[in-house]
């Protein structure tokens, strides 16, 4: 497994303030925003990632995968992206977005998804760069691992896969169903996301109706069986980017503290 970070949360800090933090966490790779507002401006990206790349070196951390925003191969700088990408050796990327449009609108959505995917491929190949489509719960197309193999299931697995996400997928799969959309979709897993998250009570609705809201927690905390998932990612044997997501900043501990416990929580069991 290829441990690395997610940089949303660490946005405030520049290529050098960035590198000395991972290093100080004994991180060797990032999952490097390249988005609007990100650490990287999709437009910039040809000269602005590798300025990025080469600072983070010099601490001895690498860009293991990219999070972008591409759902389409025509929008601007998409293919500029993963060209970008390609040229800089980063193997994976993961994709943007598709909402649930609401009822009655799955099939046709579920058509316009693998034409977009469809017309990917054929640019993530010639770059050699493998594209995750990322499990997240609600209304998304994503929303589950089965539902994103249904989605790129006659994609090439070299062009795209799954981003296993066992936060959002345990929302989704409550006691069984993550690890059953795990062994669906093992063959077809690229990258893969470590969050833990709960639900809690939301603000009652007008008509009385007490309502729910899912939030982000510390590994130790969640409903997610986190040992039981990396025994499972062993037995795999999953070998691509592991991607921290420790962004409950709201709970009190500083973001860079709050990321040491999630790490600590997976070290102190020898689970990587």
């Amino acid at each position: 497994m290829q441990l690395c970070v997610f940089s949303k949360h660490f946005q405030d800090l520049d290529a050098d303030a960035l590198g000395k933090t991972l290093a100080g966490l004994g991180v060797p790779g990032v999952d490097l925003t390249v988005r609007r507002e990100g650490h990287v401006e999709p437009v910039k990206v040809a000269t602005d990632l590798p300025r990025f790349g080469e600072i983070l070196r010099g601490h001895g951390v690498k860009i293991t995968m990219l999070t972008t925003e591409i759902t389409d191969v025509n929008a601007p700088d998409a293919r500029a992206v993963i060209e970008a990408a390609g040229k800089m050796g980063v193997k994976f990327i993961k994709l943007g977005y598709w909402g649930y449009r609401g009822w009655g609108h799955y099939r046709e959505q579920e058509k316009e998804v693998r034409g977009a995917l469809a017309a990917l491929e054929p640019v993530l190949l010639a770059n050699s760069v493998t594209a995750g489509f990322h499990v997240h719960s609600g209304n998304y197309m994503g929303l589950s691992a089965n539902y994103i193999e249904r989605l790129i299931a006659d994609r090439n697995p070299k062009a795209v896969g799954v981003f296993y996400d066992i936060g959002h997928d345990t929302l989704e799969g409550s006691a069984g169903g993550w690890r059953m959309d795990l062994d669906l979709v093992r063959d077809r897993l690229v990258m893969v996301a470590v969050k833990n998250m709960i639900w809690e009570p939301a603000k009652r609705a007008e008509n009385g109706r007490q309502t729910w809201s899912w939030t982000v927690v510390p590994l130790s905390d969640g409903l997610a069986d986190i040992p039981a998932f990396f025994e499972l990612l062993k037995l795999i044997p999953f070998t691509g980017p592991l991607s921290f997501h420790s962004e409950y900043e709201m709970r009190g501990a500083p973001l860079v503290e709050q990321t040491r416990q999630d790490l600590s929580f997976v070290r102190d069991r020898d689970l990587l």
